[in-house]
This record gives structure tokens, sequence and C-alpha cells, in this order.
């Protein structure tokens, strides 16, 4: 593999402001490989988890391993996250698919050229959000945009499309170290939005959330007007749609996973159309994949799946 700093020297980095509604700017970095123009491979959209921004380590390493083969990426900052901080009043949710097709529509400006492919690949939440974002075009809720044809394959690693289950399993004992690390940086990031929306100032007083269900409960749901968790979960779970997805797509999820219970997938798979594939791991946990250099498998996964695509 390229070593990032040798990388570095090939690559043309730049920041880009992307709109989206309610008045929010995301922040997306666009790293181009050189010479972009005389060997186009295609650009990969990176999409982060509930707790990521654009340099998580997740995202840095699938940047590096795609850019060694010549693919341009892109690494989103959803709302309230990393760089897009300054510039959102919303918060980031397992909903936000109009964000998603916002800046695959921003990339398709970019890369003008039709027969340059668009991919995306979403970890965890970011990978809810893809799928979500794919059915629902497939299911025509969502216009089609007319750079659709050039969209696919899509990754989705880890991705909870049934919250509710996910919130289910989030309830037990066992799991109170993931509720304490998600609720620590989750009220950390919601309380630098909440500054600039005194009219929800009140939703962190008390005692803190003990679980992501009460967080979601109590922050998440109002925050981006839902009428209460439940409501936020049925109206942002992918599962409602994921069969209907009518790009390439591959989801990726390990039957060990403490978070996103893996039968959600197993009576899923019946409902797939043909272009959609799971590929279940016996292990792997949550979107970890680690292996004891400190890389994930995930990485090699991701560049020999685009390699071959393309």
């Amino acid at each position: 593999m390229i070593e990032w700093q040798k990388l570095s020297t090939q690559i043309k980095s730049e920041k880009h402001r992307l709109p989206v509604s309610e008045g929010d700017t995301l922040i997306l970095h666009d790293d181009m490989p050189a010479p972009w123009v005389e060997s186009p491979r295609g650009s990969v959209l990176l999409l982060h988890g509930i707790c990521g921004c654009h340099a998580a380590d997740y995202m840095v390493r699938f940047t590096r391993r795609l850019l060694a083969i010549g693919v341009r990426v892109f690494r989103l900052d959803m709302r309230g996250c990393g760089e897009s901080v300054a510039f959102c009043r919303g918060i980031t949710h397992a909903g936000r698919s109009d964000d998603v097709l916002a800046a695959i529509e921003f990339i398709a400006s970019l890369t003008s050229d039709r027969g340059t492919p668009i991919g995306a690949v979403g970890t965890s939440l970011g990978g809810n959000q893809l799928l979500r974002a794919a059915g629902r075009v497939g299911a025509g809720l969502d216009a089609r945009p007319s750079y659709w044809d050039r969209v696919g394959p899509i990754v989705a690693i880890a991705p909870p499309i049934d919250l509710q289950a996910c919130s289910d399993r989030m309830e037990a004992w066992s799991l109170r170290f993931y509720n304490h690390y998600f609720i620590t940086q989750l009220l950390r990031r919601a309380k630098s939005t909440l500054q600039m929306r005194e009219e929800l100032g009140g939703l962190l007083d008390g005692r803190a959330p003990k679980t992501l269900r009460e967080f979601d409960r109590r922050i998440t749901a109002p925050m981006a007007g839902f009428a209460d968790e439940r409501s936020y979960y049925a109206e942002s779970s992918a599962h409602s749609v994921v069969e209907q997805i009518d790009v390439p797509a591959l989801i990726v999820t390990a039957a060990d996973d403490p978070l996103v219970p893996v039968d959600s997938f197993v009576a899923l798979r019946e409902r797939l159309r043909e272009s959609t594939r799971v590929l279940t791991m016996p292990t792997g946990g949550h979107h970890g994949y680690t292996q004891l250099d400190g890389t994930a498998w995930t990485d090699e996964l991701i560049a020999k799946f685009y390699d071959a695509a393309w």
C-alpha cells in the first residue's frame, strides 16, 4: 500500500460548503488523486457514524486505500459534526437521507463527466442514512435525481436499519459501556448546537440521560422535529425501504455485533433485490473488524470492491 506521506504529495485536497435544508451548511472534504483529469476512476462519498466525523480513523483509512487506487474521495461532516458544527442549527440523525442525496448531487455537479460513476460508503448510522436514501429513491418516495444512473455501487457497514430493534438491544445492562460512551459524546456535541437554539436550551436540564433511548427521547426527537423516539425510529429506519434499492449495494454486518441485531438482516434477505447483497461475517463486532496492526479488513474490502467494480 502506498504510504500516506507519499500519497499526500500526489493529491489535491479542498473543502466545499454544501447548503442543505433549514438553513444549515455541511462541510464536504474533497481529496482528488493526481492526475485526475487524465485517469478518472470514479468518486466515493464516505459517511461517518453517530459519533464520528471526516477525521474518524475508519474514514481516514478508507480514504487512504481509495486514493491509492485512483478514486476521488469525499468525506462529509454531517449536521453538527466535525467542521459542520459552526454552520448548523440542526443535528444529524438516522433519517438524514436528504443530506446524503444533497451531497451526491453536489459531487455529480463537480464531476460532470456522465461516464464517471459515484459510489458511497456509509458506516453505522451513515450506513442507515445511505440505504434509506437509495431505498426512498427506488420506492419513488423521493424524486429520482437526474444523476441517478451514475450512482453505485454503494456499501453500508454495520447499518442500524431497524432502529427500534437496536434501541431495544441497547437497553441491556451488558451494554452500559456503549450507552455511556455514546451519551458522553452526543451530549458534548448537542451542547454546542443548542447554544445556537435558545428555544431548546432546556433540553439539557436535569440529570444526563442514562441510555441511548432516553437520549433519543429527550434530545434527538425534539431537536429533529419528531413527536417522540418511537416516531423517530419508525420514520428513520432504512429497513422499510431497503428492498426498493435499485442500484448495486453491499451490506456488511457481523453475527456478533453487540449493537445491531444480525436478525435484522437474516429476515431481510428474501425481500432484497438481486443487486443488493448481504455479507455477514461470524465476527467483527460493531464495524470493528480490527486486525493486529490496527487496521480493519474492511479497509481492504472497500478498496478491492471499488477496484473490481470500476
